[in-house]
């Protein structure tokens, strides 16, 4: 579906746009907070309703709690504001309601899914909208719609690169397949860029965190930049079950013994000799980590011996093993001065995130708002 690429093409969290001194100036509402495919009586009913300090009062109610979904139904109202489904569902809806593949009676039951997964957000969005459409003047959001639509060519550039389009008027007839168009494109991504930037000018974080911070940080995680204590190592394997017993076993494991002892490199007796898929590799089994192992009396052996020796002959079970440890990596503590960016990287993006949290959370607890699923819905099919 090409407008959820779209979507996912902008980010989660938009990129605002900043003048040296105004409230805000990142992208423009949308063209209308009303659905322009609601018939003539919603829109007519939906500006007659009174406002007070610019929240209008919930007097009455014309969410679609009973019956079947229509893009037309109002699911929620935003601070006395309608919204209709196909505000929050979009396309989305149309392809699921042409989508031949769900019985008549499972298509209702996915749109409101749908409209469970994306309606708060869509709501939360809406109370920001509002609230910025108070303090903006109408001029500045035309300003600052302007300044987005390279932003936004290069958006559908990207598009139609993607879907192997040379012209606007082939993406719009493939949306169109979808219910959209690239007008609808343009409204939803500067939508989504008008709340995230307006978010973010809201925030008051600071640019810098003070090294005494940072250095407490970097004490409470030390386990962080300290590795773990790791061994490489190798391994020989003659397993009784490939030599017909034990003793064919001890042969062979014999003969291993005698070539190390000659001087022959580890390496090359493995893949000669070994019975594992190690052997593929030299004998070369990897890092291993502290306390990764079962075995541990065998964990404990491979991280006392020096880099570069081997153990004896090791019996097991149903097989004869000799190891070599080839390297050894200590726990080193990385430095201070090493990580230091990257925290503070670490802690600006927490704070961020934290301010943004914030600032919706104050937005959503002064705004007044109903959804159909507030109570129970009688959906009946279609």
């Amino acid at each position: 579906m090409i407008l959820l690429v779209a979507l996912a093409s902008t980010g989660c969290k938009g990129r605002s746009i900043k003048e040296e001194n105004p409230v805000f100036t990142a992208a423009p509402p949308r063209r209308s907070l009303v659905n322009h495919s609601a018939d003539a009586e919603e829109q007519r009913l939906a500006q007659r309703r009174p406002e007070t300090d610019g929240v209008t009062q919930v007097g009455y109610s014309r969410l679609s709690k009973e019956g079947p979904l229509s893009g037309t139904s109002v699911v929620a109202e935003v601070n006395g504001k309608p919204v209709f489904v196909d505000d929050v569902l979009g396309g989305a809806r149309h392809i699921i309601e042409n989508d031949e593949r769900l019985p008549d009676e499972q298509r209702q039951a996915v749109l409101e899914s749908e409209l469970r997964k994306r309606l708060p957000k869509y709501v939360e969005d809406q109370l920001i909208i509002q609230a910025l459409e108070q303090k903006i003047p109408e001029d500045k959001r035309k300003l600052i719609g302007d300044s987005l639509e390279p932003r936004f060519q290069e958006l559908l550039e990207d598009i139609k690169t993607k879907e192997e389009f040379v012209t606007d008027q082939q993406l719009n007839d493939r949306l169109a397949t979808e219910n959209t168009s690239i007008d609808q494109l343009r409204d939803n991504f500067t939508r989504m860029q008008m709340v995230e930037g307006f978010v973010t000018t809201l925030c008051n974080v600071p640019e810098t965190i003070d090294r005494d911070e940072l250095v407490r940080y970097y004490q409470d995680h030390i386990g962080d930049y300290t590795p773990d204590e790791e061994v490489r190592y190798a391994e020989i394997v003659v397993r009784f079950r490939d030599h017909g017993g034990i003793h064919g076993a001890e042969k062979v494991m014999t003969t291993v013994v005698t070539q190390l002892d000659d001087g022959q490199d580890f390496g090359d007796v493995a893949q000669a000799m070994s019975d594992t898929l190690s052997a593929e590799k030299r004998g070369d089994v990897g890092w291993l980590k502290r306390n990764a192992l079962t075995d541990k009396e065998l964990e404990a052996m491979l991280f006392d011996m020096p880099v570069g020796k081997m153990s004896s002959v090791l019996t097991r079970e149903d097989r004869f093993e000799v190891f070599k440890v080839v390297d050894h990596r200590a726990p080193t503590t990385t430095p201070f001065q090493n990580v230091q960016k990257s925290i503070e990287e670490t802690l600006l993006a927490q704070r961020r995130s934290d301010a943004r949290a914030k600032v919706r959370e104050d937005i959503r607890q002064k705004g007044i708002v109903e959804t159909i699923f507030d109570g129970e819905r009688d959906a009946k099919p279609r």
